[in-house]
């Protein structure tokens, strides 16, 4: 979709400058010079063309005492990629799958479970019934960073740094309802989106608000506002950069701290098959800014060895979990 001046300016501060407020969309609409009716109808609009998949927040998986791994999968023919899509669309704890350009695993997903030892054994029942026994299971053992905003001003996905917390509690255990968190991850394009909300948890909008505030700081819930689906507005070039390098939680954590284009940094677990530690992602409208940051974290960081898996298709697409 070909974003016009106002979309454009929109999508930009429903991704960047989302305000924790009872009226979020007349705010930003005081903030473009407009009316909240303009704001509130191109955002309609924006969905229904899924150009936004969502509004509201993320639900961090380790508030829900889940794990997460990325699993890199070889395939042997077009067949395979088909059964795989198929078989992984409909699972609700697979929130990506790509296939990528790599000589050794070419399809690759991410997937959370109760523990790591349910999760191996969920891949397995995945992937083995389809003939498919190559595969790598790499479980996270660090998230440095973890958000995707697609800045259609720039060209390039950017987004600056955020704490992440290795331990993240319950919402329970800071003594607010199981369901909140899922409560407020999508929220209406209406003029108080958080009224109904906070009603049905006998909160005012307020109150609900400030709640939210505490489970970000806790890292319950992260990124505010708009999750975008950046095929459709150009971002054609999604790459996941794997690196081969010692001390890989510090080279994790300073990535996610001074690589803004960074949009995915974890270290992970590694093996015989796949000694690549730190992974990153990048996303832009140009293969040429990418390639860019690229050569800047190779040059500052020297891995032993690096790979660099583009996106040649995105087989879940329209996901926003």
């Amino acid at each position: 979709m070909r974003l016009n001046d106002f979309e454009t300016k929109l999508l930009y501060e429903l991704q960047y400058n989302f305000p924790l407020t009872t009226t979020p969309f007349k705010d930003i609409a005081e903030r473009l010079g407009t009316t909240e009716r303009e704001v509130l109808n191109t955002t309609k609009n924006l969905m229904d063309n899924k150009v936004i998949k969502r509004i509201g927040f993320t639900v961090n998986y380790k508030s829900l005492g889940k794990v997460a791994a990325l699993i890199g999968v070889k395939i042997r023919n077009k067949e395979d990629i088909e059964m795989l899509r198929k078989v992984l669309m409909d699972n609700e704890e697979v929130t990506h799958n790509y296939l990528r350009d790599d000589p050794d695993y070419q399809v690759w997903f991410t997937i959370k479970s109760s523990t790591i030892e349910a999760l191996q054994e969920d891949v397995k029942k995945i992937l083995e019934p389809l003939g498919l026994n190559d595969y790598v299971i790499l479980p996270s053992k660090k998230v440095c960073k973890v958000s995707v905003r697609y800045d259609p001003i720039r060209g390039i996905a950017w987004s600056p740094p955020s704490i992440q917390r290795d331990k993240v509690p319950k919402p329970e255990e800071l003594g607010l309802p199981k369901d909140l968190p899922r409560a407020v991850s999508r929220l209406k394009p209406i003029s108080r989106p958080y009224l109904e909300i906070a009603r049905k948890y006998n909160m005012n909008e307020d109150e609900l608000i400030e709640k939210i505030k505490l489970m970000i700081d806790y890292g319950i819930l992260r990124n505010p506002g708009a999750s975008v689906d950046g095929d459709k507005i150009g971002f054609k070039y999604n790459v996941m950069v794997v690196m081969n390098v010692d001390n890989d939680e510090y080279v994790c954590k300073d990535i996610a701290e001074s690589v803004y284009e960074a949009s995915h940094v974890v270290a992970r677990y590694t093996n015989d098959k796949w000694p690549y530690p730190v992974y990153f992602v990048l996303h832009a409208m140009r293969r040429e800014p990418v390639e860019e940051v690229i050569a800047r974290v190779v040059e500052r960081y020297k891995p032993k060895d690096y790979r660099k898996l583009y996106s040649i298709e995105n087989l879940k697409p329209g996901i926003a979990r």
